[in-house]
């Protein structure tokens, strides 16, 4: 699973749904992972938080990504996710969210590296449970803590981990150090995925070439180009970008209609419409005319009056 360079798609909440991740899985994601999940959501058995741990057989491999705090509820929300199919449980240590943070869990956590051994070790004991973690650097430029958790990650037997290499205080702003992680990674004792600012074929073959980077994880790179894997993998093997092939029209096309075909299906037309304009926006970026055909798509009253606009646009033929 994290061998030979994986791609893996990064979870983003409320975008990399089951048909988003359906989608980037057609493309050549070797994993995707799910919106984040509150492991006491889960404890608890609220339906909404369950509802997160549902995919289709084609998404698999599937890791299930948990947040939390308390060792007891993550490892039994990682054995409901393993139950429900995962193949495997990755603890969020790196969300930066206040709503989050103020919980103890995600980024806090990097403050409190007793409590990631706590959680790891709980995740360890028989019959132990396949884990990976995802951390950010450090909670902030005078704790860098990315060495430490790649430490007690590989003591405690986990997979991997990921890391982007911005602090929690920098939130999403500012860029990746990626010099900070190549550093820290050449010698880490277990694979390490690197993740942020990936977003050009051309990132992708800069992070991978880096050392003690294993794989590369996607988050906004692939909003609006699940095709952006297949891109990433022939750039790759080729060691150059030139030797990405474009998304040709006709492709783009039937991809957003296969899009919205999924995601009316596992959501109802309403919901999914609702859903469906912000991706429209992100697979018309860059492309002629795309500021009005956004304005439009979302000021469209109807699902028909939507999927024209998209026809219109991305088919005009």
């Amino acid at each position: 699973m994290f061998s030979n360079r994986p791609l893996i798609l990064a979870p983003l909440a409320g975008i990399t749904d089951s048909p988003f991740r359906r989608l980037c899985k057609t493309f050549g994601a070797d994993l995707t992972v799910t919106e984040m999940i509150s492991a006491k959501g889960v404890w608890y058995g609220d339906a909404r938080t369950i509802a997160l741990c549902d995919h289709h057989p084609e998404e698999r491999p599937l890791s299930a990504q948990l947040f939390g705090r308390d060792p007891e509820i993550i490892r039994a929300a990682a054995e409901f996710a393993r139950e429900r199919g995962a193949a495997v449980v990755d603890i969020n240590m790196g969300c930066p969210i206040k709503k989050v943070i103020k919980t103890g869990a995600g980024a806090a956590l990097l403050r409190d590296l007793s409590q990631v051994t706590a959680i790891m070790r709980r995740l360890s004991r028989p019959p132990a449970i396949p884990f990976t973690v995802k951390i950010r650097s450090g909670w902030d430029r005078e704790h860098l803590v990315a060495d430490e958790v790649f430490r007690l990650a590989a003591a405690h037997g986990a997979r991997a981990v990921v890391c982007h290499p911005r602090t929690a205080t920098q939130m999403f702003s500012g860029t990746a150090d990626w010099d900070y992680l190549e550093a820290t990674a050449r010698d880490a004792p277990l694979p390490v995925i690197g993740s942020g600012d990936i977003v050009s074929v051309a990132d992708g073959i800069r992070a991978l070439g880096r050392a003690g980077i294993a794989g590369l994880m996607i988050g906004r790179g692939a909003l609006g180009r699940p095709w952006f894997f297949r891109e990433l993998r022939q750039g790759i093997a080729a060691g150059t970008e030139t030797a990405a092939m474009p998304v040709a029209a006709g492709e783009r096309f039937a991809v957003v209609m296969r899009h919205w075909e999924l995601l009316a299906a596992a959501k109802g037309e309403r919901t999914a419409r609702i859903q469906f304009r912000k991706h429209l926006g992100w697979y018309s970026h860059g492309l002629p005319d795309a500021a009005r055909f956004r304005r439009e798509v979302f000021t469209a009253g109807t699902t028909a009056a939507m999927l024209e606009l998209a026809a219109t646009f991305f088919n005009p033929a």
